[in-house]
């Protein structure tokens, strides 16, 4: 693993994929990391809605960023709009990463189903390894 895409939202499991990030380079060494938070598209009639989103966007990628920059870790943020699972992977594969982590939720079951899952689409489609970290809570 040498160039990751650390993907980021607000939940608690994002969080800790950002900690195992941490975590991976003091023990192993150094890494590109690339954070990527993916928005969907605006539609016509949401145009405050989306102001509202990017700010939120902006206050979680603050926690992850906080963290890393705290920890010494090199990093570029990229902020994209899209489906998550097929957008996260394109950006994946046009920075060339080797690895993608994620946080994962833990829905699974029907709830997977119901709601669709960013992380089964994001394994169904990468061409790489997915790490996948649950958060504390859902522990």
């Amino acid at each position: 693993m040498q160039t990751v895409l650390l993907a980021v939202d607000q939940s608690a499991s994002a969080f800790e994929a950002t900690l195992y990030v941490v975590k991976f380079i003091k023990k192993h060494g150094p890494l590109v990391v690339h954070v990527a938070h993916v928005q969907s598209a605006p539609l016509p009639w949401q145009t405050q809605d989306k102001i509202q989103e990017a700010i939120e966007a902006h206050i979680s990628l603050e926690s992850h960023t906080a963290l890393l920059h705290d920890e010494q870790v090199s990093f570029k943020v990229h902020v994209r709009q899209g489906a998550a699972g097929e957008t996260l992977v394109a950006i994946a594969e046009e920075l060339g990463c080797d690895h993608i982590i994620m946080g994962s939720r833990g829905l699974g079951g029907l709830s997977g189903i119901a709601l669709g899952s960013v992380t089964q689409k994001i394994l169904h489609l990468a061409n790489v390894p997915v790490t996948c970290v649950p958060g504390h809570t859902l522990r």
